[in-house]
């Protein structure tokens, strides 16, 4: 459940940072609105900071759609969800979603906190998702605290790693 939590958290944060502009310029693009929930875990906050995110074009590059740095609670979006991120984007077919995670921590329900360890300071989100020129698509990605962080003993310390879960829960094109 911790685990989980955590990687909640990092979700959140990274979500939380992107822009929040709902214009769409031109008719050659389409809006997308990148949402984040969470389940609920046995911790009492998950904390991530994220950097940066990205999206990728089906046979293009990476896409930066946000470098604002946001650190959220990631239990905070127990039962609801959040913006993290909107953009304009390019017509076509998206393949998923790349989030720099800097750090993180959780704290238990006994107040006691875990840096956690983040090994790649990146997260991938395969997600299939279409963007249509003067059309909403909204991509909700479900960050599994409870999956993501892992607590493991280190001697006489414990050390917390974030590996995490995130699937999308649901995928709206079209709006």
């Amino acid at each position: 459940m911790r685990a989980t939590f955590l990687t909640i958290l990092a979700i959140a944060a990274i979500l939380a940072g992107c822009s929040s502009d709902n214009g769409v310029s031109n008719s050659n693009s389409g809006m997308l609105n990148v949402m984040l929930t969470d389940a609920p875990i046995a911790l009492a906050q998950v904390w991530v900071t994220i950097t940066e995110i990205e999206v990728h074009q089906t046979g293009g590059n990476w896409r930066t759609i946000s470098t604002a740095s946001k650190s959220q609670d990631l239990l905070t979006l127990k039962n609801t969800q959040e913006l993290l991120a909107s953009a304009n984007l390019p017509d076509g077919n998206y393949t998923g979603f790349r989030l720099q995670v800097s750090e993180g921590h959780t704290v238990d329900t006994q107040d006691n906190t875990c840096d956690l360890k983040i090994p790649s300071g990146k997260i991938e989100v395969p997600v299939v998702f279409n963007i249509k020129a003067g059309k909403l698509t909204t991509v909700v990605l479900d960050f599994n605290a409870e999956k993501s962080v892992h607590v493991t003993s280190a001697g006489q310390s414990e050390q917390c790693i974030l590996r995490p879960v995130i699937t999308p829960s649901s995928v709206e094109s079209g709006q």
